[in-house]
């Protein structure tokens, strides 16, 4: 596992407390610009339901949490910060899950703590700046550290297991209990433990894999006790889960090849990528030679998944992330000094999370629908019947920007809505929102239906962003 020793000319690496700070203010951009929410699952599945939790107001209710297949670990975690929150920042949304993110920002400086003891104390590398630099900047890293969502906090707590079991002493029963814990935000995160529990047994650290084994219990139990609170029954949410998915309940979402996390996620990750790919490869081995057991964990994840049709790369930013480590310690455990291409491959490797940087500091999906859900906070119209043309309660921004007196929204597919609206006319000032197209002329003359509002997502890029507002007159 251990490397070359730092070598004489080699830079001093950065004290722990000055990559901290680093760590922190490379992601303060995500705190105050990546606004909103990256995916729908964020805001309805987790961010609502918790801000239900915290104050009693409405949310909706999605058939994961109707079927039970949902962990209320994340959204109860969340809801006691809000709890918190509120009575320094206030309810103004904005102000409120800015002041979360940067609660989860200052959390995720756990995985980089524990890379830093992994490359400078553990395991010393030749060089530690860029490789620090990189770990602590890339956008996979920020994502998951700043982003509200349970498998965004799984997946910080996930990377922070897997270099953690690597440790001496009690950082195997961390390990253990950080895994923990992120199972019990994305029962996913299981799978990782396998991984790191092998690559335990084949140091021949069998102390260290009881310890790792044991702190895993705490999380469990902490799923099972709210299970059986909630449900009745122990470790219900993931049983129902994993049984809903054998069902088929993923089928209905957009399905991608075997090599989907391969072709977007790995090699980009790795700059494993042609004409630099042998130096990226030599790198990797070093990297996965100081990190084994991310190396493993990330790879068995990613291997598992892939065998699955319902792929998104979201699903894998904890798996991506080990990667990520393992890419910054083979860059100062291999060097490859004088070689032109290997000074390439570094560049590009820099360049390629330097990107992923700033997506997750000044991009945020869903831009067009939370815009619109600000601007409707506390209409009057609220109080009636919402019509959404083309979409349901999920295409409104989220009930904690929206703040709707109930939930009262309608799905009424286009083709459907004149007949919908002469069966049962809206009353004055209620409101109708159209997803991706506006109402046609007509439609609006007949029904005295006047426009309100039209929002867009970030550059008008995505038409699925689009809301359209009318109000009757």
């Amino acid at each position: 596992m251990a490397s070359a020793p730092p070598s004489a000319a080699a830079a001093p690496p950065l004290s722990l407390r000055a990559y901290l700070a680093l760590g922190l203010l490379l992601r303060l951009p995500a705190v105050f610009a990546a606004d909103g929410f990256e995916f729908v699952d964020q805001q309805y599945q987790y961010v609502d339901p918790a801000w239900h939790l915290a104050t009693g107001q409405a949310w909706h209710v999605t058939w994961e949490w109707i079927d039970g297949v949902r962990s209320h670990v994340y959204p109860g975690l969340l809801a006691g910060l809000f709890v918190v929150l509120r009575p320094l920042v206030g309810d103004e949304p904005a102000t409120l899950l800015g002041a979360v993110r940067a609660c989860h920002a200052i959390a995720s400086l756990l995985p980089l703590w524990l890379f830093w003891l992994s490359v400078v104390r553990w395991w010393p590398v030749a060089s530690t700046r860029l490789p620090l630099l990189l770990f602590a900047g890339s956008g996979l890293l920020v994502t998951t550290g700043v982003q509200p969502s349970g498998p965004a906090l799984a997946a910080t707590l996930a990377v922070a297991a897997a270099l953690a079991v690597q440790g001496p002493r009690a950082f195997p029963w961390l390990g253990g209990l950080l895994l923990g814990l992120a199972f019990a935000c994305r029962f996913q995160e299981a799978l990782f433990g396998p991984a790191l529990l092998a690559v335990l047994l084949v140091q021949r650290r069998r102390g260290a894999a009881c310890a790792f084994a044991c702190g895993c219990v705490p999380g469990i139990l902490l799923q099972g006790g709210v299970d059986l609170a909630v449900h009745g029954r122990f470790l219900a949410s993931v049983t129902g889960y994993v049984s809903t998915n054998l069902e088929g309940a993923a089928v209905k979402w957009k399905q991608q090849p075997w090599w989907f996390y391969l072709a977007a996620g790995v090699l980009p990750v790795l700059a494993l990528v042609p004409p630099w790919w042998r130096a990226a490869w030599r790198r990797a081995v070093a990297g996965a030679r100081v990190l084994p057991a991310a190396a493993a964990a990330g790879l068995l994840h990613i291997a598992v998944h892939s065998c699955l049709a319902r792929k998104a790369l979201r699903f894998e930013y904890g798996a991506l992330a080990m990667l990520t480590a393992v890419a910054a310690a083979g860059l100062a455990a291999a060097p490859l000094a004088g070689e032109r291409l290997a000074v390439w491959h570094r560049r590009a490797l820099a360049a390629v999370h330097a990107v992923l940087w700033l997506y997750a500091s000044f991009w945020f999906g869903n831009a067009g629908a939370v815009r619109m859900a600000r601007a409707l906070r506390g209409d009057p119209g609220l109080a009636h019947e919402l019509v959404v043309v083309d979409g349901d309660a999920t295409s409104l921004g989220g009930y904690f920007h929206l703040r709707p007196p109930a939930d009262c929204a309608v799905r009424v597919p286009r083709a459907e809505l004149a007949a919908r609206l002469r069966r049962a006319p809206p009353p004055a000032g209620a409101l109708v929102v159209a997803v991706r197209e506006p109402l046609a002329d007509d439609l609006l003359r007949e029904f005295a239906l006047a426009p309100a509002g039209a929002f867009t997502g970030q550059f008008d890029l995505r038409t699925g962003e689009r809301r359209f507002v009318y109000r009757r007159r």
